[in-house]
């Protein structure tokens, strides 16, 4: 693949390009979960109550994290689709941008001496995570052919669950023994100097590449240029499989927002479980979500390959199943000296289960966008997400000081059946999508071809 967008080929460069674009991304959700282990530690330094550390550390944080990368997301998903300006600002240094900006917001919540500092640092952080979702799958739309694409989404599912639950193990371990601000320089330092690497080694792809509706387009020399403008944001909401994409991530967000910022720090005190026990429950959800978002996006890719609408099936069914194993690990009874075996297989279920949805929502996006409004449909999607766990765990928090930490949970854990049967209703409206933007494109091959633009 040339400097300038070419087709992909199998050099060392596209191998380091491809290596080094799934390591920036694990190192920029490794920060996500930094936190959640060390609320209390954390709190007891600022001299927080308890129920100040939920509200404080736990809603107020995450919803000013999530949301300013929410908002943020959505001026990185417009430039993204500006083709025009792919000369002055391709994606690969628009994803070094945002990353720098987050790893160094990281830095600055290791060395923050106030809550107002680590409050503002961990918002800023949030730039680096919601400005670069909507770059990557824009990338991976045009780095892999449609018959790769859940495969594509599935390793960078991997990246980003590995950088999530080593994060958090990270924090749970190194942050007791070493204080609560070293997991920060831990994560923050070595995702600067792959920011660096990735800028000087990374390439560009060509837009439309793998697309099968521009097939003869591409064959005849000529360039797909076609780029989002804010005219086409009707378009973009009038295709009904992105309209329900956003829907499901609002409440589809909320439970994962309380298993990475409550569930360690209620098993460490309400549970009775000790700080790296918990951690390493917790670890289990995130190991088990990187193992059901992979695998669930390799049977996705083969789901997908025989029937388009077996996709959006086996995301609901495993949607709705997860509700059941998160329900008894928040009713998970405390008893002395118990062993941490039952809740950590019921983690591990709960986590397969939810996790194989994520990867195969990417794919459907890809799916149902052309080329030029891929980064714009990832950061509304991106938006949904953020909302759902910023404002799912300050609406969670807020409920857990009011009914408790029990009945809280139990209604986050219910969202999951809300986005499954919004998730079913694809079955039917996903493949209609699908052919729809592939026979839109070959139209705008064929008039470009006779028109001998």
């Amino acid at each position: 693949m040339s400097q300038s967008g070419g087709p992909i080929g199998s050099s060392a460069r596209m191998v380091t390009t491809q290596i080094l674009f799934v390591l920036i991304v694990g190192l920029l959700f490794a920060d996500q979960n930094l936190l959640a282990p060390n609320l209390t530690a954390i709190g007891t330094e600022f001299g927080f109550s308890r129920a100040e550390i939920d509200q404080r550390l736990g809603a107020d944080v995450n919803l000013l994290f999530w949301m300013l990368g929410g908002v943020l997301t959505l001026l990185v998903g417009y430039l993204t689709d500006r083709g025009d300006l792919g000369a002055k600002l391709s994606r690969k240094w628009l994803l070094t941008i945002v990353a720098v900006i987050g790893q160094l917001a990281c830095l600055g919540s290791g060395l923050a001496k106030t809550y107002d500092q680590l409050l503002w640092a961990r918002a800023l952080t949030g730039i680096g995570i919601g400005g670069a979702f909507p770059l990557i799958y824009s990338l991976i739309g045009d780095y892999y052919p449609p018959q790769k694409r859940a495969s594509a989404t599935a390793t960078l599912g991997l990246a980003q669950g590995l950088g999530i639950g080593l994060g958090q193990l990270l924090s749970g371990m190194v942050g007791t023994s070493s204080g609560w601000r070293m997991p920060f320089f831990a994560v923050a330092l070595p995702g600067l100097l792959l920011s660096v690497l990735f800028a000087l080694f990374a390439r560009e792809p060509k837009r439309g590449q793998h697309e099968e509706g521009l097939t003869q387009l591409l064959a005849s020399g000529q360039a797909y240029e076609e780029r989002f403008h804010l005219r086409d944001l009707p378009k973009l909401f009038a295709v009904r499989t992105n309209l329900l994409i956003l829907l499901q991530a609002l409440p589809g967000t909320v439970p994962w927002g309380v298993f990475f910022v409550y569930l360690n720090d209620y098993y460490a005190h309400d549970k009775g479980f000790s700080v790296p026990d918990a951690t390493l429950l917790v670890m289990g959800v995130g190991v088990a979500a990187i193992f059901g978002g992979f695998v669930g996006g390799l049977l996705g890719q083969k789901v997908m390959n025989r029937k388009s609408r077996n996709l959006p099936l086996l995301c609901a069914i495993t949607t709705t199943l997860a509700v059941i194993p998160m329900a008894l690990l928040i009713e998970y009874p405390v008893r002395p000296g118990q062993s941490l075996l039952g809740p950590l297989l019921i983690a591990l279920l709960t986590g397969t289960l939810a996790a194989v949805t994520g990867p195969n929502v990417n794919t459907m996006l890809i799916a149902v966008n052309p080329p030029e409004r891929r980064g714009s449909a990832f950061s509304f999607f991106n938006l949904c997400n953020d909302l759902g766990r910023g404002l799912g765990a300050w609406i969670v928090g807020g409920m857990a000081a009011r009914l408790g930490r029990v009945s809280a949970f139990h209604i986050a854990n219910l969202m999951w059946l809300l986005c499954g049967a919004v998730l079913l209703s694809l079955v039917f409206l996903f493949p209609k999508d699908e052919r729809a933007v592939q026979e839109r494109l070959r139209q705008l091959s064929d008039r470009k071809l006779q028109s001998g633009e």
